[in-house]
């Protein structure tokens, strides 16, 4: 059985539509720390401060201990200052903010983040500014944004069509990158095989966690609603070892001491 958990936020702990906690979700923050069970949430906000996100995140009731983001890392990883930076407007302030300098003619680094209305002109200054850039970065690799009850092409989408555009590699700061998820490893000090990592992204976080040796539980509450959408793409190696409805779903296993 797991001795830990990873948790992610988006789609597993919150709601895509209603922006509120999922059934369950608090309940199982609250056993965790009852049962003085390590657990870091991790998520890929990258659109608000992270001492910000965490407190609206307990703002709703998510009593959360441990918890990492993509800035955690940005700034060990982006030594460069200027940057051609794609995302909402709340996240090119936090950059300018971390000591970034906007910088769309002669760019050092590309950074992307999520956007939903990215247009294409948007997607060719992407590939122009990768051209010129020395380092390509992606804040995640999510596979799917999911807003308003539709599903849009994530940072992970994005970042393979700039790749097959310019045949430039990119590095990850967030999940499922090995660095992110060795930082939240580090956090409750357990050993990849004793985490159990709960999502609604099977391509984009669970994969990469099976590939360390994580469980996987995939949560049909967000991007995916049926397990069906994602099975069928997958290898059987890739299987999640648990799918469940949501959070309550999971606090059952859990009780019944199946995760």
């Amino acid at each position: 059985m797991a001795k830990g958990f990873f948790i992610d936020v988006q789609g597993t702990l919150i709601c895509d539509e209603k922006k509120e906690p999922i059934e369950g979700a608090c309940e199982f923050i609250d056993t965790l720390n009852q049962r003085n069970i390590p657990y870091v949430v991790i998520t890929n906000n990258s659109k608000t401060k992270s001492e910000d996100f965490l407190e609206s995140l307990k703002q709703k009731g998510l009593n959360i201990k441990n918890y990492i983001d993509p800035f955690f890392l940005l700034t060990k990883m982006l030594k460069e200052k200027k940057v051609a930076a794609f995302g909402s407007s709340e996240f090119l302030t936090i950059m300018q903010n971390l000591g970034y300098s906007l910088a769309y003619e002669n760019p050092e680094a590309l950074v992307v983040s999520i956007k939903k209305e990215y247009t294409n002109e948007d997607y060719a200054l992407m590939i122009e500014c990768a051209i010129k850039a020395k380092k390509v970065i992606g804040m995640h690799e999510t596979s799917i944004y999911s807003k308003d009850g539709k599903r849009y092409p994530g940072v992970g989408a994005i970042m393979q069509m700039i790749k097959f555009a310019t045949n430039k590699e990119y590095e990850i700061v967030g999940k499922p990158s090995f660095n992110f998820y060795e930082k939240a490893r580090e956090i409750i000090g357990l050993n990849f095989e004793d985490i159990t990592i709960i999502s609604d992204d099977m391509i984009g976080d669970l994969i990469g966690a099976s590939k360390l040796k994580m469980k996987t539980a995939l949560v049909l509450s967000g991007k995916i609603k049926d397990e069906n959408e994602v099975l069928p793409t997958l290898k059987k190696e890739q299987y999640p070892t648990y799918i469940g409805k949501n959070m309550k779903n999971m606090l059952e296993r859990l009780n019944r001491g199946e995760i």
